[in-house]
């Protein structure tokens, strides 16, 4: 968490919320630096300073970028006019320029999987005991948090429907795919599967458990496909058949 300017010195911070997501544009480098997410306020007197959680570094240059393409040229936050600390985004927008910009960068397959590695487990990364830990550390937290909004939990993880567990509150239904991180980056891995039901079903409910093991687990969910676009895929192994 960092704490990142103040209402005194910048009031139309006040129109940050709790959950927005922050592209942050070096305006002196002319660079989309990265993401990250608004946690909360903290009180500095009479005024409030915002404080964010860092998601993505991604570094890349912004005006290069616009002239490769038009429709991130086209973004009005990043027209030519008046200097101003927030710009509003759309979710189209937002979507556009972090396509490309991710884009510009040569994804390195083996940086991916040790990161991923690093905070993920029980998709086959660490030994056989430390996944079976954190995963059923993470679907114990999952199960309570529904069964507290007073839903109906079943587990079929053993199903292979894409998802970990089927929830109904009368008739609601949410399809729930578990994750369960060691570290607090919002980051993970998904099978195929996984990926097909996340990219079809309206239901379909990411539940990532960060911290998993520690005091304070943090429970981030992300629910049909519109919260897949939030998310850049990294290939990070094939499977290789003999023809």
């Amino acid at each position: 968490m960092i704490a990142w300017g103040s209402t005194e010195w910048v009031p139309a911070l006040r129109e940050a919320k709790s959950g927005d997501l922050v592209l942050a544009y070096q305006t002196d480098r002319n660079e989309l630096v990265g993401k990250a997410q608004v946690v909360g306020w903290r009180r500095r007197g009479r005024y409030e300073g915002i404080v964010l959680r860092p998601l993505d570094r991604i570094g890349v240059k912004v005006r290069p970028l616009k002239k490769r393409n038009p429709g991130v040229a086209r973004i009005p936050a990043l027209r030519p006019g008046p200097v101003r600390t927030l710009y509003s985004l759309t979710r189209t927008d937002a979507n556009r320029l972090l396509k490309a910009a991710h884009a510009e960068l040569l994804p390195d397959s083996k940086a991916a999987r040790d990161a991923a590695q690093s905070s993920m487990v029980g998709a086959g990364f660490g030994t056989a005991l430390e996944n079976r830990q954190l995963e059923r550390a993470a679907i114990s937290f999952v199960k309570r948090h529904f069964r507290r909004q007073r839903w109906k939990v079943v587990d079929v993880s053993s199903e292979k429907r894409g998802f970990d567990l089927f929830c109904h509150r009368g008739r609601s239904e949410r399809h729930v795919e578990v994750k369960g991180s060691k570290s607090s980056k919002i980051q993970f891995i998904i099978t195929t599967n996984e990926r097909e039901a996340w990219s079809s079903d309206s239901r379909f409910v990411l539940a990532l458990v960060t911290s998993v093991l520690g005091s304070s687990p943090i429970l981030h969910t992300f629910t049909g496909p519109i919260d897949l676009e939030k998310f850049r895929l990294a290939t990070i192994s094939y499977v290789a058949t003999l023809t």
